[in-house]
């Protein structure tokens, strides 16, 4: 015992004595960010009824984000710093993300509001600019999303999307240092729908509530494999999000946890790339009581290419969603909605972080059975077709 006393003893001693790890500068903060400005104009279907009624032509769209970085590296080795992203418009969530990291031959650890591991880290195929995309683009003209966002909790053929109820809520993120290629990002969120003061997670008395449908202790994992040959390159990704629990307050009955499986390959040959990817949403949307289940599953693939010449890059890519709804108490028991969509882009970098950028797109939805069968009150949405033509700009600084 007299012995294991000692060692503790000067254990402590080493540490107080040790000298603390100090930086040359203190936390220096520099500021970037990026704008994106597209004009679109879409002519799809719009009689009474149909999905374009009383919708614009045309507009003029932009996201903008001013990005405060702060940062510096202490005598061991070890950096640490700090990020805040400011929304450029006014919007309900005027901080879109925001988070402390530390990191080292360890790899990286990131704390606060931020992307979990699938969505930070998934590979999706090239062809897609700043603006313009067929997967989750920053700039979207077709109609035809409401048909989704109606019953589901997407609203594009999206290919990165976790099962935190907010996709920046509050967690804690781990980067690995690459391997030979290989990397691994893992992130835990305690509250999924916790992200700002507003949702409780800020400084507090009490823990956050719990609201119906809220993800709790989610879980997420993705791997990524990069490869650079002689003249041609291998990128790719495989992953999955799952949620610990799904809140079930004020419901008589049972949630089903969410769970999400993301892959995806991108090869590059030269000035030529292409790729491919696909996600799956178990159980989007599970609700089960004594007296009726709903159900919704969700699947997304599609596949891109890219060519580049000079300061020319010319895209292509294609997505397909499926959505399946159960209805166990209706007078539909089944009810099945595709949306396809085709996009081809052109970028033109006029210099450093200066691109022009174009689309020509075309998006088309339909329903099984159709709308009008189920309620009047849908009108005509089936057989949705909207033709998307646009040119933008993104400035990244």
């Amino acid at each position: 015992m007299k012995r294991v006393l000692l060692a503790t003893t000067g254990l402590i001693g080493a540490g107080c004595v040790a000298s603390p790890a100090f930086a040359a500068d203190g936390i220096k903060l520099t500021v970037g960010g990026f704008f994106k400005e597209a004009y679109m104009a879409v002519f799809d279907d719009d009689n009474d009824g149909e999905l374009g009624n009383e919708r614009n032509t045309d507009g003029f769209f932009n996201d903008a984000e001013i990005h405060f970085t702060g940062s510096t590296v202490l005598d061991n080795g070890l950096e640490v710093g700090a990020r805040v992203e400011l929304e450029g418009e006014t919007d309900t969530d005027q901080i879109d993300e925001a988070w402390i990291w530390f990191s080292g031959g360890f790899g990286e650890v990131r704390i606060g509001s931020d992307d979990e591991a699938l969505a930070n880290a998934c590979v999706v195929p090239p062809g897609g600019t700043a603006n313009f995309s067929a997967f989750s683009p920053n700039q979207w003209g077709a109609n035809d999303a409401f048909l989704f966002a109606f019953f589901g909790t997407f609203s594009s053929n999206s290919v990165c999307a976790g099962v935190d109820s907010g996709s920046d809520a509050q967690k804690i993120l781990y980067i690995t240092p690459n391997f030979s290629g290989f990397q691994l990002t893992l992130s835990y969120t305690p509250n999924g729908g916790a992200e700002t003061h507003d949702d409780g997670a800020g400084p507090h008395i009490g823990m956050p509530t719990h609201f119906t449908f809220e993800t709790r202790h989610d879980v997420s994992v993705y791997g990524t494999y990069t490869y650079d040959g002689d003249g041609w390159g291998l990128t790719a990704g495989l992953g999955g999000s799952w949620a610990g629990h799904q809140e079930d307050r004020g419901i008589s009955g049972d949630v089903k946890e969410r769970d999400f499986y993301q892959g995806g390959i991108n090869l590059t040959l030269g000035n030529f790339a292409v790729g491919v990817v696909g996600e799956y949403f178990n159980d989007a949307f599970d609700v089960r009581t004594s007296s009726i289940r709903i159900s919704h599953d969700i699947w997304t693939a599609g596949i891109g290419a890219a060519y580049t010449m000079d300061a020319w890059t010319l895209g292509l890519q294609y997505s397909h969603r499926e959505d399946d709804f159960d209805f166990s108490s209706s007078s539909v028991d089944n009810l099945h909605l595709q949306q396809d969509r085709v996009v081809a882009t052109a970028n033109y970098a006029l210099g450093p972080g200066i691109n022009v950028d174009g689309e020509i797109g075309y998006t088309w939805a339909d329903s099984d059975p159709e709308f009008s069968a189920i309620s009047s009150d849908f009108g005509d949405v089936d057989d949705y077709d909207a033709l998307e033509i646009a040119i933008g700009t993104s400035l990244t600084f």
